[in-house]
Protein backbone atom coordinates (compact mmCIF):
# COMPACT_ATOMS: atom_id res chain seq x y z
CA UNK A 1 0.00 0.00 0.00
CA UNK A 2 3.15 2.24 0.89
CA UNK A 3 5.30 1.36 -2.18
CA UNK A 4 4.27 3.33 -4.98
CA UNK A 5 6.58 3.98 -7.02
CA UNK A 6 7.51 5.76 -10.88
CA UNK A 7 8.36 4.52 -13.96
CA UNK A 8 11.23 2.10 -14.35
CA UNK A 9 11.93 2.58 -10.48
CA UNK A 10 12.92 6.17 -11.07
CA UNK A 11 12.43 9.10 -8.42
CA UNK A 12 10.74 7.04 -6.16
CA UNK A 13 8.48 8.31 -3.13
CA UNK A 14 10.15 7.91 -0.01
CA UNK A 15 6.63 5.67 1.25
CA UNK A 16 8.82 2.55 1.62
CA UNK A 17 9.51 3.32 5.27
CA UNK A 18 7.32 2.68 7.76
CA UNK A 19 3.71 4.74 8.27
CA UNK A 20 4.48 6.01 12.13
CA UNK A 21 0.43 4.90 12.31
CA UNK A 22 1.25 1.40 11.37
CA UNK A 23 2.80 0.54 14.63
CA UNK A 24 -0.23 2.45 16.44
CA UNK A 25 -2.90 1.38 14.88
CA UNK A 26 -2.29 -2.44 14.92
CA UNK A 27 -0.72 -2.95 11.34
CA UNK A 28 1.87 -5.07 10.27
CA UNK A 29 5.14 -3.55 8.64
CA UNK A 30 7.35 -5.07 6.70
CA UNK A 31 10.63 -3.00 8.00
CA UNK A 32 11.96 -3.90 10.93
CA UNK A 33 14.71 -1.05 11.30
CA UNK A 34 12.90 1.84 11.03
CA UNK A 35 12.71 4.02 13.68
CA UNK A 36 9.59 4.54 14.84
CA UNK A 37 7.66 4.41 18.22
CA UNK A 38 7.67 1.05 19.94
CA UNK A 39 4.57 1.37 21.77
CA UNK A 40 0.88 0.82 20.63
CA UNK A 41 0.21 4.39 21.72
CA UNK A 42 -3.54 4.12 20.35
CA UNK A 43 -4.30 1.12 22.63
CA UNK A 44 -2.66 2.80 25.57
CA UNK A 45 -4.46 5.78 25.47
CA UNK A 46 -7.24 3.61 24.99
CA UNK A 47 -6.63 2.13 28.52
CA UNK A 48 -5.79 5.17 30.00
CA UNK A 49 -8.49 6.85 29.33
CA UNK A 50 -10.80 4.00 30.49
CA UNK A 51 -8.80 3.12 34.00
CA UNK A 52 -8.05 6.88 34.47
CA UNK A 53 -10.23 7.92 37.81
CA UNK A 54 -12.93 10.07 37.69
CA UNK A 55 -12.21 14.05 38.52
CA UNK A 56 -13.32 14.60 42.00
CA UNK A 57 -13.42 17.90 44.36
CA UNK A 58 -9.78 17.60 45.29
CA UNK A 59 -6.45 15.55 44.85
CA UNK A 60 -4.66 13.23 42.00
CA UNK A 61 -7.77 12.60 40.07
CA UNK A 62 -8.49 16.42 39.52
CA UNK A 63 -4.59 17.28 38.28
CA UNK A 64 -5.05 14.19 35.92
CA UNK A 65 -8.29 15.39 34.12
CA UNK A 66 -6.11 17.76 31.93
CA UNK A 67 -3.88 15.28 30.35
CA UNK A 68 -7.23 13.21 30.12
CA UNK A 69 -8.59 15.58 27.61
CA UNK A 70 -5.21 16.09 25.77
CA UNK A 71 -4.38 12.37 25.29
CA UNK A 72 -7.81 11.97 23.91
CA UNK A 73 -7.57 14.86 21.28
CA UNK A 74 -4.55 13.39 20.48
CA UNK A 75 -5.87 9.83 20.01
CA UNK A 76 -8.06 11.42 17.71
CA UNK A 77 -6.13 13.57 15.77
CA UNK A 78 -3.58 10.39 14.96
CA UNK A 79 -7.23 8.59 13.33
CA UNK A 80 -7.48 12.02 11.61
CA UNK A 81 -4.00 12.18 10.26
CA UNK A 82 -4.36 8.56 9.11
CA UNK A 83 -7.35 9.13 7.16
CA UNK A 84 -5.42 12.14 5.46
CA UNK A 85 -3.09 10.03 4.51
CA UNK A 86 -4.95 7.32 2.85
CA UNK A 87 -6.36 10.11 0.87
CA UNK A 88 -3.15 11.20 -0.22
CA UNK A 89 -2.12 7.38 -1.06
CA UNK A 90 -5.46 7.78 -3.04
CA UNK A 91 -4.23 10.84 -4.88
CA UNK A 92 -0.78 9.59 -5.79
CA UNK A 93 -1.95 6.10 -7.63
CA UNK A 94 -4.19 9.10 -9.39
CA UNK A 95 -1.75 11.26 -10.66
CA UNK A 96 1.32 8.11 -10.97
CA UNK A 97 -1.22 6.68 -13.66
CA UNK A 98 -1.52 9.73 -15.50
CA UNK A 99 1.68 9.63 -16.36
CA UNK A 100 0.99 6.27 -18.54
CA UNK A 101 -1.71 8.36 -20.43
CA UNK A 102 -1.11 9.59 -23.58
CA UNK A 103 -4.08 11.35 -24.52
CA UNK A 104 -4.92 14.33 -22.97
CA UNK A 105 -8.65 13.93 -22.49
CA UNK A 106 -7.86 11.02 -20.61
CA UNK A 107 -5.50 12.86 -18.33
CA UNK A 108 -7.59 15.53 -18.21
CA UNK A 109 -10.82 13.07 -16.13
CA UNK A 110 -7.81 12.17 -14.40
CA UNK A 111 -6.88 15.43 -13.32
CA UNK A 112 -10.48 16.34 -12.35
CA UNK A 113 -10.45 12.67 -9.73
CA UNK A 114 -7.23 13.85 -8.59
CA UNK A 115 -8.77 17.12 -7.36
CA UNK A 116 -11.69 15.77 -6.41
CA UNK A 117 -9.38 13.78 -3.85
CA UNK A 118 -7.48 17.21 -2.91
CA UNK A 119 -10.46 19.02 -1.83
CA UNK A 120 -11.39 15.71 0.07
CA UNK A 121 -8.95 16.52 1.90
CA UNK A 122 -10.34 19.48 3.13
CA UNK A 123 -13.82 18.41 3.72
CA UNK A 124 -12.42 15.83 5.91
CA UNK A 125 -10.60 18.18 7.91
CA UNK A 126 -13.64 20.91 8.22
CA UNK A 127 -15.79 18.03 9.45
CA UNK A 128 -13.27 16.50 12.66
CA UNK A 129 -14.70 15.96 15.90
CA UNK A 130 -14.29 18.37 18.20
CA UNK A 131 -11.11 16.50 19.84
CA UNK A 132 -9.42 16.50 16.45
CA UNK A 133 -10.56 19.66 15.25
CA UNK A 134 -7.94 20.82 18.92
CA UNK A 135 -4.91 20.48 16.94
CA UNK A 136 -6.09 20.33 13.32
CA UNK A 137 -9.10 21.86 12.69
CA UNK A 138 -9.98 25.55 11.60
CA UNK A 139 -9.92 26.99 14.76
CA UNK A 140 -6.70 24.82 15.97
CA UNK A 141 -4.45 26.21 18.79
CA UNK A 142 -1.82 25.05 21.67
CA UNK A 143 -3.30 22.58 23.14
CA UNK A 144 -1.80 23.56 27.20
CA UNK A 145 -1.66 20.80 29.62
CA UNK A 146 -1.41 21.37 33.05
CA UNK A 147 0.56 18.59 35.20
CA UNK A 148 0.32 19.49 38.30
CA UNK A 149 1.70 22.61 40.38
CA UNK A 150 3.32 25.71 37.72
CA UNK A 151 4.36 22.44 35.21
CA UNK A 152 2.42 22.98 32.12
CA UNK A 153 2.88 20.79 28.42
CA UNK A 154 2.24 21.94 25.43
CA UNK A 155 1.12 19.73 22.18
CA UNK A 156 1.26 22.18 19.04
CA UNK A 157 -0.94 21.83 15.99
CA UNK A 158 -0.68 20.92 12.42
CA UNK A 159 -2.65 22.21 9.45
CA UNK A 160 -3.21 19.06 7.26
CA UNK A 161 -5.77 21.14 4.83
CA UNK A 162 -4.54 21.41 0.72
CA UNK A 163 -3.67 25.25 1.68
CA UNK A 164 0.04 26.48 1.05
CA UNK A 165 0.41 26.40 5.03
CA UNK A 166 -0.85 23.23 5.32
CA UNK A 167 0.06 20.35 3.04
CA UNK A 168 0.81 22.80 -0.04
CA UNK A 169 -1.73 20.69 -2.35
CA UNK A 170 -2.36 22.84 -5.48
CA UNK A 171 -5.09 22.28 -7.58
CA UNK A 172 -3.92 20.90 -11.32
CA UNK A 173 -4.78 24.32 -13.17
CA UNK A 174 -3.35 22.20 -16.60
CA UNK A 175 -5.74 19.28 -16.18
CA UNK A 176 -2.56 17.21 -16.59
CA UNK A 177 -2.24 18.65 -19.94
CA UNK A 178 1.45 18.10 -19.76
CA UNK A 179 3.52 15.56 -17.85
CA UNK A 180 5.84 18.28 -16.33
CA UNK A 181 2.75 19.21 -14.48
CA UNK A 182 1.88 15.72 -13.65
CA UNK A 183 5.54 15.56 -12.14
CA UNK A 184 5.20 18.55 -9.89
CA UNK A 185 1.79 17.28 -8.72
CA UNK A 186 3.56 13.83 -7.31
CA UNK A 187 6.28 16.06 -5.70
CA UNK A 188 3.91 17.62 -4.09
CA UNK A 189 2.18 14.47 -2.79
CA UNK A 190 5.40 13.12 -1.38
CA UNK A 191 6.10 15.91 0.79
CA UNK A 192 2.34 16.12 1.86
CA UNK A 193 3.13 12.18 3.11
CA UNK A 194 6.20 13.27 4.90
CA UNK A 195 4.29 16.45 6.51
CA UNK A 196 1.75 13.66 7.90
CA UNK A 197 4.00 11.17 8.76
CA UNK A 198 6.17 14.07 10.68
CA UNK A 199 2.83 15.04 12.09
CA UNK A 200 1.78 11.51 13.52
CA UNK A 201 4.99 10.83 14.84
CA UNK A 202 4.95 14.40 16.97
CA UNK A 203 1.72 13.17 18.60
CA UNK A 204 3.41 9.88 19.03
CA UNK A 205 5.67 11.62 21.03
CA UNK A 206 3.21 13.85 23.19
CA UNK A 207 0.84 10.60 23.98
CA UNK A 208 4.13 8.72 25.14
CA UNK A 209 5.60 12.07 27.53
CA UNK A 210 1.79 12.24 28.91
CA UNK A 211 1.62 8.41 29.52
CA UNK A 212 5.18 8.52 31.12
CA UNK A 213 3.65 11.77 33.23
CA UNK A 214 0.69 9.40 34.11
CA UNK A 215 2.41 6.26 35.44
CA UNK A 216 4.37 8.85 37.78
CA UNK A 217 1.48 9.48 39.68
Amino acid sequence: MFALKRPNGEGAPEKDRKNPLDALLGRKTPDPDEALPEVDVVAGLRRILRTMPKQTSSGPAEDLDPVRGALAAIEAALYAVDAVREIIEQAYEVALSAQDVEDAGGRALLAESYDELRLSIDKSIEELDERAALLLGGGQRNLDVRLGGKAHYSVSPVRLDSSAKGLNLRPPREAFSTFEEINEVLAELDGALKKADRTAAAYCRDAQFLIARISQQ
